[in-house]
């Protein structure tokens, strides 16, 4: 899932520290997909701060909720779905179907939990401009990240930027996913193709946003049993 998904199921809770731990390996990934960190292996090392412990149980969280949904037949049938919409626009270019398909879902909910008004990016964002800094760099450090300094800086830049809520326009989830496509086929897609990709969204997001929501309350059931 993507930020705002991920938010949705903090979204009540206030509290900046879950709130950020439930973006954080995703925040990471998309600075450097190379980075590889695992607190959840070493939960005692968390444990002794407030702020520390709740950061590591919104990134628990997470990771639970990516392993529920990905395993889903919620996801399977989607992305199934979704995939025979975009075949034809990627086809003639290195971009795999399969893999926009997956992206694109994901990219679609956050816009559809937007439109529907089930959150508002300035509170996602607002929660994680109140994230204490220190905290967020030590939580970082105990996790195996030697400098933290270009993560933070990354931090306050995503911030800043607020793009999450330029999906509402699907224009922009287009772009969005024409920048994901570009760091793993540089070429990208060309004006056409994404004049092409936006039609097939729209198309697509009316059949999703029928029963979008089973999914979501079906995670929130699982981390109240689980992960509360």
């Amino acid at each position: 899932m993507n930020f705002l998904s991920h938010f949705y199921f903090e979204r009540k809770v206030n509290d900046p520290h879950r709130a950020l731990g439930s973006v954080l390996p995703d925040l990471l990934r998309n600075m450097d997909r190379d980075i590889r960190v695992f607190p959840e292996k070493n939960v005692a090392l968390f444990i002794d701060d407030q702020r520390i412990s709740r950061i590591l149980k919104g990134w628990c969280r997470h990771l639970a909720t990516d392993r529920f949904f990905h395993n889903n037949v919620f996801f399977l049938e989607k992305t199934r779905q979704l995939k025979a919409h975009l075949s034809p626009v990627v086809a003639n270019t290195p971009i795999r179907a399969s893999f926009l398909s997956h992206i694109a879902l994901e990219l679609l909910l956050d816009r559809l939990l937007l439109k529907d008004s089930w959150l508002h990016e300035n509170d996602f964002y607002g929660q994680l401009q109140d994230v204490d800094r220190q905290s967020l760099s030590r939580f970082l450090e105990l996790a195996g990240l030697q400098d933290t300094t270009l993560f933070l800086t990354f931090f306050n830049a995503f911030i800043n930027d607020r793009y999450l809520g330029t999906y509402r326009e699907m224009a922009k989830v287009t772009y969005a996913l024409d920048q994901v496509c570009k760091k793993f086929w540089p070429q990208g897609l060309n004006e056409d193709k994404k004049l092409q990709l936006t039609d097939a969204l729209n198309v697509y997001e009316r059949e999703l946003a029928y029963n979008y929501k089973v999914i979501f309350n079906e995670i929130a059931d699982y981390l109240s049993k689980y992960y509360n």
